[in-house]
């Protein structure tokens, strides 16, 4: 009875040690859970990251803009059926509404990097910048294709 204390506090602090390497990253109302970036095919210098965005927050944010380090040029692609075929197709801008989320994933909308600083690295850091809601800095695990399920490998 004695050790439960100590038990308490290895299981609190394992279970807070897990929420945070799981990718959660909060910023006034504005939390990215979950981002990753799709490491870049051999012989390119492009690829995609995902992640999901919440506004728990009680106004609307318009994400305006991205940037790192990683990558010379940051675009919102989204995917558009037209012609019988899909296409990715820039966004200026993504609007997520008070209280809402917005998925960032494979086949969907999704952050386009262009001109990717090849290297081994484990991670980038990415910023998002808001109209009004602030901006939200992250970081982001490189994760090679072979590593994912199928279903992630859609782009």
């Amino acid at each position: 009875m004695k050790n439960l204390p100590l038990t308490l506090a290895l299981i609190l602090s394992v279970l807070w040690a897990g929420h945070s390497m799981a990718g959660h990253h909060k910023k006034g109302a504005i939390e990215v859970d979950m981002p990753y970036v799709r490491a870049p095919v051999p012989g390119h210098n492009m690829s995609a990251a995902f992640l999901t965005l919440n506004n728990a927050s009680e106004q609307d944010c318009r994400l305006t803009v991205a940037s790192s380090a990683y990558a010379k040029k940051i675009e919102f692609h989204t995917h558009v059926h037209q012609d019988g075929m899909m296409k990715m197709r820039p966004v200026a801008n993504v609007d997520v509404a008070a209280g809402s989320s917005v998925a960032f994933k494979p086949g969907g909308l999704h952050l386009m990097l262009f001109g990717i600083e090849h290297g081994d690295i484990p991670s980038a850091k990415i910023t998002i910048n808001t109209d009004q809601c602030g901006d939200i800095s992250f970081t982001a695990p490189i994760k090679s294709i072979k590593s994912m399920p199928a279903e992630a490998m859609h782009h």
